[in-house]
């Protein structure tokens, strides 16, 4: 109810006018709180009045235009009209979005919404540097967003180098490393649909927020803090600078009007479509692209930005061939060294590669059942350009014989190709807003250890709550008794 709401900052941000009005409760939720773990927040939704809402878009537009480095950070909420629902949210069909979402049986055939849309008018304006992604969905790419301005911080439907990162698992270090990069870059953070409810990478609004504060004069001070655009509360409400309650597609349209560039935001039905660098494609139509890259790591050989075209010149590159029956060898992500095979492209053009018999990342020395993981086709664009998945980057694979898949294959222990020596897990514990990578099954021919309890003491070392681990035994089909077993172990190690 509105008042959760006591406080000034709470309504409109540390720099609203003090004479807006309180924003309307429009989804009174009761005692519901909108995450289970992490926070506090209730599940209520907000909306501004039509007037206070245009004159913070008027105030955004400015702060926007008084950034040199300005970032947005993004959450489920972005996509929810694309008919990608919000796992974590507590209000579901009592939403003031319910009605107008549309359904999708498949996130990879999900259109981007007119937020990803102006996102991306705004990159090409010269207004906005920088994405952090925390949706799987690939929407901002598809919305023609560069693949190289992206992290996707919690991996990525189309990204064989990058799979969705489970709840308790760890952010690839080079993406982690992107993240901070920016965290410290940016003079203004615009969070989109987004809780900001905890994890990991919540540490970059964060400290936009504290760096407002920390200025000197914060209202003329040169970094424009922390702008939130939520239909529900945050936790960083109160050391906003500027609080919006609105939907997100609501908003953007409305701020691309104000920097002026509505004109530029490509429509509804537009499809973007991407193309290799002039000079890279092997034989027209074959599907086999010089890239420069080695073909040992995927590790780049030298700018080929330079007029867009492929950088042939520079030695060693390598040629990937994603003709069906080619093999790849992952280059990062909780994959790599593994050896997969190209099964075809659908008609979006990604391309799907299956994987079998790799080591499982969560249970050592088991096998995982055949599996397989997408590359948009996007990432032909930007690898033939020498952009891999951030500066300095790796690509997500590199080609690889049938020999080498065999080879590796018999070392693991036999069976199918595609069994290469896995690379050395990420150092950096993260936690990502999905429940399992979209390559996530069991190991083949083992039930799940449900007695094996080590997994969960790891995430409580991590630091996560009882409740959110809790939740994970739950869906791990971990049985009641032993559930209890362990909260009551774990309390009477605290005491």
């Amino acid at each position: 109810m509105a008042d959760e709401l006591d406080t000034h900052e709470k309504r409109h941000g540390i720099l609203g006018s003090k004479e807006w009005p309180c924003p309307v409760c429009v989804t009174d939720m009761g005692n519901v709180q909108a995450r289970l773990t992490f926070t506090d927040v209730k599940a209520h939704e907000y909306l501004d009045t039509e007037e206070v809402l245009h004159e913070k878009i008027t105030l955004l537009a400015a702060m926007i235009r008084d950034s040199n480095e300005m970032i947005t950070y993004t959450g489920a909420g972005i996509s929810v009209a694309a008919g990608i629902d919000d796992y974590a949210t507590k209000v579901k069909d009592v939403s003031i979005t319910a009605a107008e979402m549309p359904r999708v049986k498949d996130w990879k055939d999900a259109r981007p919404t007119l937020t990803h849309r102006v996102l991306t008018g705004m990159y090409e304006a010269g207004y906005l540097k920088h994405w952090i992604q925390q949706n799987h969905d690939s929407l901002p790419q598809k919305a023609g967003y560069p693949q190289s301005c992206l992290n996707e911080i919690h991996g990525s439907l189309h990204d064989p180098g990058n799979p969705v990162v489970p709840y308790e698992g760890s952010l690839r270090d080079d993406l982690y490393a992107w993240l901070h990069h920016w965290q410290e870059r940016n003079d203004l953070c615009l969070a989109l649909g987004t809780s900001m409810s905890g994890f990991n990478c919540d540490s970059v609004p964060e400290a936009a927020a504290q760096k407002f504060l920390q200025q000197p004069d914060a209202v003329n001070g040169m970094h424009k803090g922390l702008v939130i655009v939520n239909l529900q509360r945050t936790p960083y409400d109160e050391v906003s600078s500027l609080r919006i309650y609105a939907k997100v597609d609501t908003v953007m349209p409305l701020l691309a009007e104000a920097l002026g560039i509505a004109d530029t935001v490509r429509p509804m039905d537009h499809a973007h479509v991407f193309s290799p660098a002039e000079g890279s494609v092997v034989e027209a139509g074959s599907d086999m692209f010089i890239v420069p890259f080695s073909s040992e790591a995927g590790e780049h050989q030298g700018s080929s930005a330079s007029g867009g075209k492929a950088d042939t010149a520079q030695t060693p590159n390598t040629v990937w061939d994603l003709r069906p029956g080619s093999w790849v060898k992952l280059t990062g992500g909780p994959y790599e060294g593994e050896f997969g095979q190209v099964v075809g492209k659908n008609a979006a053009g990604h391309w799907r590669l299956r994987f079998s018999n790799c080591e499982h990342p969560s249970f050592p020395g088991a096998r995982m059942k055949p599996f397989s993981l997408w590359l948009g086709n996007w990432w032909v664009e930007e690898a033939t350009r020498g952009k891999g998945i951030c500066p300095g980057g790796k690509i997500p694979f590199v080609a690889a014989t049938p020999a080498e898949a065999e080879a590796a294959a018999a070392a693991a222990g036999g069976g199918q190709p595609g069994s290469g020596k896995r690379g050395g897990a990420e150092e950096d514990p993260g936690r990502a807003n999905c429940t399992g990578s979209s390559a996530a099954e069991e190991p083949a021919g083992a039930a799940r250890p449900v007695n094996d309890l080590a997994k969960y003491e790891k995430m409580m070392k991590m630091g996560m709550p009882m409740g959110a681990i809790e939740q994970r035994m739950v869906k791990d089909g971990v049985a009641g008794g032993e559930i209890a077993a362990f909260s009551k172990s774990v309390s009477a190690s605290a005491a």
